[in-house]
């Protein structure tokens, strides 16, 4: 163990989880300095402790993974990220690096690459997880405002609410949708949010 431990904050509402990544780490130069079940929480967490590395779980309670890191950078948050996830998804590497993350790994890993992608990061490094297919090659990355727009979309707002909480009107929120929609390739929402998930872009 080092002198001065690396502070790891897990952020996963699965009990089981992280308690298999405490024992994992467990004599490394990890150290395991808190859990959170939640974005919310681990804003509490990051306000109090020192903490040198981000373990976040893709599906969080109250938020997405990515949109939490998103947040942390847009706050000058710059503690390297590593984005977890039960499964692969395809363009989740791309969309993770987007969202300012450095790493991400699959919870099945083997210990060896799970230690590789934290010690990556820990150096100031990337390391994304071979097992998540790339976004295809003729895929148009979503622009910041439309993901922001589609992801209220998926979380049951109107275009009317979106507006009143992103301070736009409601014909742009409209344009941002279309923009999202042709580059998803769909025509519904219902529709639009799936593509979404499935590419990892939230």
């Amino acid at each position: 163990m080092p002198a001065t431990p690396v502070e790891l904050l897990i952020v996963d509402d699965d009990a089981i989880v992280c308690a298999w990544l405490a024992d994992t780490l467990a004599d490394t130069e990890f150290r395991v300095a808190g859990d959170a079940p939640s974005g919310a929480a681990a804003l509490e967490l990051l306000d109090r402790r020192r903490i040198d590395v981000l373990l976040v779980e893709f599906q969080l309670q109250d938020e997405n993974g990515l949109d939490l890191v998103r947040g942390l950078r847009s706050a000058g948050r710059q503690m390297p990220a590593v984005i977890m996830t039960a499964s692969p998804h395809q363009g989740l590497s791309e969309a993770a690096r987007e969202a300012g993350a450095q790493a991400t790994i699959l919870k099945r890993s083997k210990r060896g690459s799970l230690l590789t992608a934290l010690r990556a990061v820990a150096k100031g490094k990337t390391w994304f997880d071979p097992a998540h297919p790339a976004r295809p090659r003729n895929e148009t990355p979503l622009a910041p405002r439309e993901r922001e727009v589609l992801t209220l979309v998926s979380h049951g707002l109107t275009n009317r609410e979106i507006a009143v909480q992103l301070e736009l009107g409601e014909e742009s929120v409209k344009t941002y949708l279309e923009r999202a929609f042709a580059k998803l390739g769909v025509s519904r929402r219902a529709e639009a949010i799936a593509a979404a998930h499935e590419q990892g872009i939230y």
